[in-house]
């Protein structure tokens, strides 16, 4: 699904892209309701109004190497406020998030405890589950021929499969770091080693990989 179609025709947001912060923290920017936000951004001299119908974007997103993925899943990101807000306005409406403008930040904020945000777990949650619902992936998975999953997901061991992994990335617009998660909550991912592909001792082959 296209996070931007969704913001527009569905939730009647405008999508704007900005530079939101001097240290590239700051990955997109909305509101409930209108409030003056400053941004380090020429084009609009350092401040800008939020009308509670806008999501701004970090405008680098858009020319990300790393493809897409990124900046759909802070669309999204940003989409998961305005819609739990529609579905529950008193519990989003009336609470801090009313009157502050809504950051999706390039590193999570830990609360006391190590917990994250409760209120950006739930706008994550949701966001990949907008992008990435169960069905589809399975059927990307079947056209992918892994319909089982994956049960270890390591560039460098299991070339083909991480192939077909990138594939399926690339196809529904996501990150590698996004669907892998999302892959584990479904069940449908053994071990990530996209991070460590050398751990080989790790690696457990299968009966038909043995010689």
């Amino acid at each position: 699904m296209d996070p931007a179609l969704l913001a527009d025709r569905v939730l009647e947001l405008k999508v704007r892209y900005r530079h939101l912060s001097e240290d590239g923290e700051i990955m997109g920017l909305t509101s409930y309701r209108e409030m003056e936000v400053f941004l380090p951004d020429e084009e609009v001299c350092g401040s800008c109004v939020l009308d509670g119908k806008t999501i701004l974007i970090e405008r680098d997103l858009l020319t990300q190497a790393s493809g897409p993925g990124r900046r759909n899943f802070t669309i999204g990101h940003e989409c998961a406020h305005h819609v739990l807000y529609r579905l529950f306005p008193a519990s989003y409406g009336d609470g801090l998030s009313a009157r502050r403008a809504l950051p999706c930040r390039k590193h999570r904020l830990r609360a006391r405890g190590g917990a994250y945000d409760w209120e950006e777990w739930q706008m994550d949650v949701l966001s990949s589950e907008l992008l990435m619902p169960e069905d589809l992936i399975r059927r990307n998975l079947a056209l992918a021929g892994c319909s089982q999953g994956f049960d270890i997901l390591n560039p460098v061991w299991r070339r083909q499969d991480y192939c077909a992994f990138t594939g399926i990335c690339k196809t529904m617009g996501v990150s590698k770091q996004a669907l892998s998660y999302r892959l584990e909550l479904l069940g449908l991912l053994g071990k990530n080693q996209m991070r460590c592909p050398n751990a080989m001792i790790d690696i457990e082959m299968s009966e038909e990989e043995v010689v």
